[in-house]
């Protein structure tokens, strides 16, 4: 995966405040399907001195029950996917997560957000995957908290905290391309 930097918007979030935000927390792996508003993220997994094993999925259903196997094993995987991805596994999610009380963080890319509503709240996109996640997740009574920008990754800690207290999901939503840096 050596993508070269894509030109964003000045803004958003960290390739290595993120993974730097996921160390701290004691993820061990990242079960994913790539994302492209992630992809500097992925780029840094990719080096196997950082401490983080990436696991790549062939479907979201899948990256969450490979993510649910570490955990049952004794590992603290993290789940990373696009926000189309996480609508295709919302029954996985549930069943995981809510009624078998897995506790899991998901980062999940606002995919499709456009750069005029960066700053915004995302349930004013113009794009209905982007503008639906939030009501979605609120009516499934899945907490989630928003990283639009650097100083947002500190939300991390935030999430991996109610899901281990919670025993269930804690969704981050990356509103914004992961810068290189």
């Amino acid at each position: 995966m050596n993508h070269q930097p894509t030109p964003n918007p000045p803004g958003g979030p960290s390739a290595s405040g993120l993974l730097s935000a996921l160390r701290a927390s004691g993820t061990t792996h990242v079960v994913t399907v790539p994302d492209f508003v992630q992809f500097a993220l992925h780029e840094r997994l990719q080096d196997a001195s950082n401490g983080v094993q990436q696991v790549f999925a062939c479907s979201e259903d899948q990256a969450l029950t490979v993510a649910t196997g570490l955990y049952v094993g004794g590992a603290s995987p993290v789940v990373m996917m696009q926000n189309q991805g996480l609508y295709k596994c919302m029954n996985t999610l549930r069943a995981t997560c809510l009624d078998a009380g897995v506790p899991m963080v998901f980062l999940v890319g606002q995919f499709g957000r456009e750069a005029e509503n960066f700053g915004q709240p995302a349930r004013q996109s113009r794009r209905s995957m982007v503008r639906l996640m939030e009501p979605v997740l609120d009516a499934m009574g899945v907490r989630h908290w928003n990283i639009d920008e650097a100083h947002d990754v500190e939300r991390c800690a935030q999430a991996f905290a109610h899901a281990a207290a919670t025993e269930g999901p804690a969704v981050l939503l990356i509103g914004r391309h992961i810068t290189w840096n």
